[in-house]
């Protein structure tokens, strides 16, 4: 049995997602972190949902998760990861007005690398689909 594309993208998503909530369960039951952990606390959320909210998107859009993969699943793609990242960092601009929330410079660069690291899973989860179905194809014939 082979898993699809799309399953794989949101699974991986989904785990993004269960760092974010392991995050912000750790913020809350954690008093005192040390100054490493404290900075991971602050900035984990961002990194988190930067790689988790591009690969669950792109699980629901045909054109993204399609088979085969084309360049045109990966300009789609690159149009969510650009989409989700501009959103994060609006969000973090906003704060910079908001008595209520914290801007951090850090955060930027946290939301920075999670799209890479979304962008780098998705390129992998593409590859490692495409073998897996060229082996399947090959196991038919």
């Amino acid at each position: 049995m082979q898993i699809g594309l799309p399953l794989r993208l949101s699974t991986t998503g989904i785990v993004g997602l269960a760092a974010l909530s392991a995050t912000h369960w750790m913020r809350e039951n954690i008093s005192d972190p040390p100054p490493l952990l404290a900075f991971a606390l602050g900035v984990m959320p961002n990194l988190a949902a930067a790689f988790a909210m591009p690969l669950v998107l792109a699980s629901f859009f045909p054109h993204t998760s399609g088979v085969p993969v084309t360049v045109q699943s990966r300009r789609t793609y690159l149009g969510i990861l650009l989409f989700t990242a501009l959103g994060l960092l609006g969000w973090e601009l906003v704060q910079t007005r908001s008595e209520r929330f914290v801007f951090d410079a850090y955060d930027i660069l946290a939301t920075g690398f999670g799209s890479i690291l979304a962008y780098l899973a998705f390129g992998w989860h593409v590859r490692r689909f495409q073998v897996s179905r060229r082996e399947a194809t090959r196991g038919e014939a």
